[in-house]
């Protein structure tokens, strides 16, 4: 049973095709280039903190406020990218293991005024997929193998457990139409504070016609969030996968809420992009030197 799930995660036996190798590699640009853009974002703005309102992860163990006031955010944010430039050369296994203790430093001190964002949290665990790997394993392809079932999981016990999160904070009563129409005006409010004007689109008219289409939306979004769990399955990956985006993209258009770097990793690890990649190579001869440099760095 154990072997069997280990199989449907790594599949480490199987052997590895130069388009998996160039699809790793892009995987490792997005998620290194969405966690640059993060730690820089957040350096700006931790240089603004001066307290400590809510202690989150490393927070609630060391004095986070060390950060603050400090060219420190700053600092942090530049070693950061440094080593995740170092661990995408593969010049030092260490490389991606420290940027990931730096992140959380960063992430702990930026988000110290109560405010628990949801974004970063499925890149950063791509990185840590790298960092156990590095150490864990001296085989590339291994290595490799083990950080996407390794993210694989997490993206299917993260959607997983919000839908349990949800009946256990709210129960069955979360699907409520009416707790939908309540998020509408929210946000509808959000808006008018920030443009000074709103209005609703078909999708959130149609919500607002009856309270059972309502629940329906909340109903459906649960259900997918409940069975995320099968986005560990090779059969119904894509499937799960599709259902996931079909969920954010829901999310924007109800509530203007983008989770853009969730989506950006989901579209990576959902599409066959590996196998894309290898019919191209088969059809393109100016592909070639581009997979014997991507083999180099991997």
């Amino acid at each position: 049973m154990i072997n069997r799930f280990a199989h449907h995660l790594f599949d480490f036996n199987r052997p590895e095709s130069r388009g998996e190798v160039i699809f790793f590699k892009l995987l490792e640009i997005a998620a290194g280039g969405i966690l640059i853009y993060q730690v820089w974002g957040w350096a700006a703005y931790i240089r603004t903190i001066s307290d400590v309102v809510m202690p989150l992860g490393l927070a609630h163990y060391i004095d986070i406020t060390f950060m603050f006031d400090t060219a420190l955010p700053v600092v942090n944010a530049a070693l950061i990218s440094g080593l995740l430039l170092a661990g995408f050369l593969r010049l030092s296994r260490w490389a991606y293991p420290v940027a990931f203790v730096l992140l959380l430093f960063q992430y702990a001190a930026r988000y110290s005024l109560g405010e628990i964002p949801h974004g970063t949290n499925l890149t950063a665990m791509v990185l840590l997929g790298l960092s156990i790997a590095g150490l864990a394993f001296s085989d590339k392809t291994i290595q490799r193998r083990f950080t996407l079932g390794f993210t694989y999981f997490f993206v299917g016990l993260a959607y997983t457990l919000a839908a349990w999160s949800k009946l256990i904070g709210t129960g069955p009563h979360w699907i409520d139409g009416s707790h939908l129409w309540i998020w509408l005006h929210e946000k509808a409010i959000d808006t008018l504070a920030l443009q000074g004007s709103h209005s609703f689109n078909a999708l959130q008219e149609l919500a607002f016609s009856n309270y059972y289409i309502a629940s329906f939306f909340l109903l459906a979004g649960l259900i997918t969030e409940f069975f995320a769990w099968l986005f560990w399955l090779k059969p119904t990956r894509l499937w799960m996968g599709l259902a996931l985006l079909g969920l954010h993209a829901g999310i924007f258009l109800m509530l203007h809420i983008t989770f853009w770097m969730n989506v950006v990793l989901l579209i990576l690890l959902t599409l066959p992009w590996a196998t894309w990649i290898d019919h191209s190579l088969m059809r393109t001869p100016v592909a070639e030197p581009i997979a014997r440099v991507t083999s180099r760095i991997g």
